[in-house]
């Protein structure tokens, strides 16, 4: 295996990342991780083309790039209602006919597809756009907007659809939103107890992080705190294994990754 005195760890900035961040950038807890932040897009490219050798990435991605492996026990996930994976729209849904797409998502457009294919019966047009819900409705009938964008929008002005709650109804099972993965053959060392450490210390101190986000993000505190601590969960366990897997059978049946995904953690020899 490769060594790395200094590990390059990749995350995005989204306010669902912040547990697992703010021990590492507030120094609580020592580490020799060099922290990169980016968008989740981009952090994905960096950890194929060996530009990072850890790193949060969309869940789809992990399908789409070999040669990773998963930490256990990690993930962003959510089991119903979510509220940052949003399809706001100006009609029902059966009569959508284009949807402009967050051009920074790429796991979140795989969801809506499989919810409108299997759950709706629909296949309406996808046309990439600039996350702003109202160019989004000049250019199409729907808008689909995630992250932290999505906290900030009036739904009363659309019909809005939460794809965490869709996704629940469609499936029964939790949906894993992003990953934490590594590079075959980098040695992490102590890497994975100080995230394991830095994430407990993370979502005990969610009143903390929910004040200065709150205040970044111009949201409430209440709506921080009610995300972090009910909307999303921060475990890979047999039930999030289970919705992972069956979101990538999903995602091969209707054509939106090309193979067979087989998970391989860490900690198993390849």
């Amino acid at each position: 295996m490769l060594h790395n005195s200094m590990l390059r760890f990749g995350c995005h900035k989204f306010l669902n990342a912040k547990p697992l961040t703010y021990a590492l950038t507030k120094g609580i807890v020592r580490h020799r991780f060099k922290l990169i932040f980016d968008t989740p897009a981009n952090l994905s490219e960096m950890l194929k083309s060996e530009r990072l050798d850890i790193a949060v990435i969309p869940s789809i991605e992990y399908a789409r790039i070999s040669g990773l492996k998963l930490i256990r026990g990690f993930s962003i996930s959510s089991l119903g209602t979510v509220n940052t994976v949003l399809l706001f729209s100006k009609r029902e849904i059966h009569d959508i006919e284009t949807i402009a797409v967050d051009n920074s998502s790429r796991t979140s457009v795989a969801m809506l597809k499989i919810i409108l294919k299997e759950r709706f019966k629909i296949d309406p047009e996808f046309i990439p756009a600039m996350p702003v819900i109202g160019r989004m409705m000049e250019i199409a009938d729907a808008g689909l907007i995630i992250g932290d964008n999505a906290l900030k929008i009036d739904r009363k002005r659309f019909v809005t659809y939460d794809m965490g709650e869709e996704w629940y109804l469609l499936t029964g099972r939790p949906f894993v939103h992003a990953l934490l993965a590594a590079r075959d053959g980098v040695d992490l060392g102590d890497g994975i107890n100080i995230l394991k450490r830095a994430i407990e210390i993370g979502i005990g101190s969610i009143n903390d992080i929910s004040l200065t986000e709150s205040k970044r993000l111009k949201i409430s505190r209440e709506v921080c705190i009610d995300y972090l601590t009910k909307r999303i969960r921060y475990v890979l366990g047999y039930d999030e294994i289970e919705g992972l897997k069956y979101f990538y059978k999903l995602s091969r049946d209707h054509g939106i990754i090309d193979s067979d995904v087989r998970l391989q953690f860490y900690d198993e020899a390849s």
